[in-house]
């Protein structure tokens, strides 16, 4: 997305993006908050919120203070992909 306001959908999806990346290519142990908190370009307490309400959702799970993303995750991140696709073709941002 450009530079400026990203919606908060687009948060979640840059959150849950970066569990992905580290839970599967080639990172055993899952994301920190650390990585979260860069990749995702949002501050602690703003991620300790969404990471809260995403693990309540059962989109992210956490085993030993590391994020890694569920097949509901997958499934989110993949619907989300291919509207954001949809409305890009519209000329719409989201």
């Amino acid at each position: 997305m450009a530079a400026g306001y990203r919606t908060h959908v687009s948060i979640i999806a840059d959150i849950l993006s970066t569990a992905k990346q580290y839970s599967y290519e080639g990172y055993d142990s899952g994301a920190t908050v650390t990585h979260l908190i860069r990749k995702a370009n949002v501050p602690y307490q703003r991620l300790s919120s969404i990471v809260s309400t995403l693990t309540q959702s059962g989109l992210l799970y956490e085993n030993s203070a590391k994020y890694k993303i569920s097949e509901k995750g997958i499934e989110f991140l993949k619907a989300y992909s291919e509207f954001k696709e949809f409305a890009e073709s519209f000329g719409l941002k989201i």
